[in-house]
């Protein structure tokens, strides 16, 4: 490329109403060569609530508890936002030939509810990507399945610029998800679940586009073999080990802990007695569900996961409300996992499990552990202490089994889990016959 290309754009954001008091639309004002794009980022505020200044709404204790959730939510949208922005600059320098593609990139990311607008054969000739994103568009549903679907391209497309391979439909066939598979293998030989994940995404959004009538992508995969996972499902379980009620007391009666690995480790208890996943933690926290009082003493709450919008109901737990109850007179001072943000959570999370290790290994919880892995197409058997192999998401194999071995059925169990049926109980979570 001979000319010079230089990255004017940028992000703001405007209010659609500025004087009436009433909560009015957010616009992203997004500035691309000269011109102005308005997107609609499906959140409101009142005009008097916004720092323009600032970009942001205000949180005051001057204003309703219901009017600062509220904000919450339109700031957590905004810092979102300007990640993904920030994102899609550092992807264009590396990536110009997708520049002509970017304000309708950008419009998907600040709304992806909005509808998507049909692609010119030019457009769909130039890039095979773009039209799996449109495949996304048109046939997956749910907004937290289009993520990962979208996760699956990115993927895909970095596999394509690594190779050097055209991103065209016509250099997409079975050869081109053979080398997809064995790069994937190369980066890590252990993930075999998580590669077969991403393959079958973009077989899906193939065969979708092979049956779209307006696509009609001709793509022949015929030739493609997918590795196998060999493994039962027993040895899949083998490396999430659950643990007993008798480890978990041990654990929260532990004493000789730094304050870092106290929070860390009620945090912990927290999601073996509650099965909700880290990213659901900060609502029940900060109080945010619905109550249903069964006596003086017993009470469920109920709210939405953050992960697939199920409604979960949950029993606390004497524990679990002893702990809540603490934290909501002092707060967390040494973990700032519980901010609703999702880049600042994934961060962290890391962090939290190396404290919840090193917890359960002051505790004693060193005994060896044999497990099975598939490394590329050999299975093997590995050894570890429990303490190294317990994490965040360990709890929620605890809890499920913990509840099954006490008699509780499966079917109450999802309704804790936000699982829409027993399956993935019985494939993934429970790790002993009831």
């Amino acid at each position: 490329m001979s000319e010079q290309v230089f990255l004017d754009f940028s992000l703001n954001f405007n209010l659609r109403q500025t004087k009436k008091n009433m909560p009015t639309i957010i616009y992203a004002l997004f500035t691309f060569r000269g011109r102005q794009y308005k997107v609609n980022i499906g959140a409101k505020v009142y005009p008097t609530q916004w720092n323009k200044r600032k970009q942001i709404a205000t949180i005051s204790n001057g204003q309703t508890r219901l009017d600062n959730r509220n904000n919450e939510i339109v700031n957590k949208k905004i810092r979102s936002l300007l990640a993904i922005f920030e994102e899609k600059k550092n992807y264009l320098c590396e990536n110009l030939e997708r520049i002509d593609f970017l304000f309708e990139e950008m419009r998907q990311a600040i709304n992806p509810k909005l509808k998507c607008r049909n692609y010119t054969e030019k457009e769909m000739h130039l890039s095979a990507t773009l039209v799996f994103r449109k495949m996304v568009d048109k046939y997956v549903k749910e907004d937290s399945s289009k993520k990962i679907y979208l996760g699956y391209i990115s993927a895909f497309e970095a596999f394509l610029k690594v190779k050097s391979i055209p991103n065209r439909l016509s250099a997409i066939n079975g050869d081109t998800l053979t080398d997809y598979q064995q790069y994937l293998l190369d980066l890590n030989p252990r993930r075999i679940a998580t590669h077969l994940n991403k393959i079958k995404g973009i077989r899906t959004l193939i065969n979708h586009a092979n049956r779209d009538k307006e696509i009609k992508a001709n793509i022949n995969i015929n030739s493609f073999v997918a590795i196998r996972d060999e493994r039962s499902k027993e040895q899949k379980k083998s490396k999430q080990v659950p643990l007993t009620e008798k480890q978990l007391l041990a654990i929260y009666n532990y004493t000789n802990l730094k304050p870092r690995e106290v929070e860390a480790r009620d945090l912990f208890i927290c999601q073996c007695l509650l099965g909700q996943r880290i990213s659901d933690l900060p609502k029940i926290f900060k109080g945010e569900y619905a109550i249903t009082l069964l006596d003086d003493e017993n009470e469920v709450i109920s709210f939405t996961v953050q992960k697939t919008r199920e409604e979960a109901t949950l029993y606390l737990f004497p524990v679990v409300k002893e702990i809540l109850e603490r934290y909501k007179q002092t707060g967390f001072k040494h973990i700032d996992l519980l901010i609703e943000d999702e880049k600042i959570v994934r961060r962290n999370e890391a962090k939290l499990n190396r404290t919840i290790k090193q917890v359960c290994k002051k505790v004693g919880l060193d005994s060896d552990v044999i497990y099975v892995e598939q490394i590329g197409e050999d299975v093997v058997e590995k050894k570890k202490k429990l303490f190294e192999m317990i994490h965040t998401h360990i709890a929620r194999h605890t809890f499920i089994t913990l509840m099954c071995r006490l008699g509780v059925s499966k079917e109450d169990v999802i309704i804790a889990t936000a699982h829409t049926d027993t399956t993935m109980i019985d494939d993934v979570y429970l790790h002993e016959t009831v």
